[in-house]
């Protein structure tokens, strides 16, 4: 009977340290799966970030790339505007040379008479198909060397553009200021001209525009259904960059 007493506390010794190995099991269990589970959780909200930064700067990139399109859009839109602008002022000016804009005129060139024989000498020419934009001045302001626009004839309805050689303040017995002109081109001087004559002095050219204006004036419903064709279509892309 002694013997059976002695073993039942040693079995329930046994089952007592079994009890508590596995419970110790259980809770690292526990542990080790709660563990897992932060790690997941921090694994995902990662790559949830990760995600969010990189859908941050894709929406920064197309940002930066519509902002681009739409600045050069711009320029082009606002730029064909003040093309069209300033062609229709250069269009009306040279179909009437009488007329003048804050002082300015713009003339188109017929000859070849202003081409330099000598460009080193000979600056500011220009050739036939060109337009020049030409400055008012008072008929007494020219100086030598000037390029200066003038009517060969007080009355005349034509004009001249050429290279002042030579300033006089009086042209025989007649007291006034006159200039000897003569084309860059040309092998002879022109006739005196009074400085009640004188238009203006040339101050820019504008290469083979004339050519372009010629056309217009030839083609003038051609060109102006190409001018509304190309705005419009400007303008359509525009809108869409714009609203995208």
């Amino acid at each position: 009977m002694m013997e059976e007493r002695s073993k039942k506390p040693q079995s329930n010794k046994k089952k007592r340290a079994k009890r508590a190995t596995t419970k110790q099991t259980l809770k690292k269990k526990k542990i080790s799966s709660g563990s897992k589970k932060t790690a997941k959780k921090a694994m995902t909200k990662n790559r949830k970030k990760e995600k969010h930064s990189g859908s941050k700067k894709k929406i920064k990139t197309s940002k930066s790339k519509n902002s681009i399109y739409r600045l050069v859009f711009n320029i082009i839109f606002y730029g064909f505007i003040l093309f069209m602008i300033f062609g229709s002022v250069i269009f009306a000016t040279t179909k009437n040379s009488d007329k003048s804009i804050l002082g300015y005129r713009f003339f188109g060139v017929l000859t070849d008479s202003m081409v330099p024989r000598d460009p080193k000498t000979q600056k500011g020419g220009f050739y036939s198909g060109d337009i020049i934009l030409v400055k008012n001045i008072a008929g007494n302001e020219a100086e030598v060397g000037d390029i200066i626009t003038f009517r060969p004839s007080i009355k005349s309805q034509t004009f001249l553009t050429h290279r002042v050689k030579e300033k006089l303040d009086h042209l025989g017995e007649t007291k006034g200021t006159y200039y000897i002109t003569q084309g860059d081109a040309n092998l002879a001087e022109d006739v005196p001209v009074n400085e009640k004559q004188v238009v203006g002095k040339k101050i820019a050219v504008m290469p083979k525009v004339g050519a372009f204006l010629k056309f217009v004036r030839e083609n003038t419903l051609i060109s102006i259904v190409f001018l509304l064709s190309v705005f419009g279509f400007i303008t359509i892309i525009r809108y869409y960059i714009l609203n995208k």
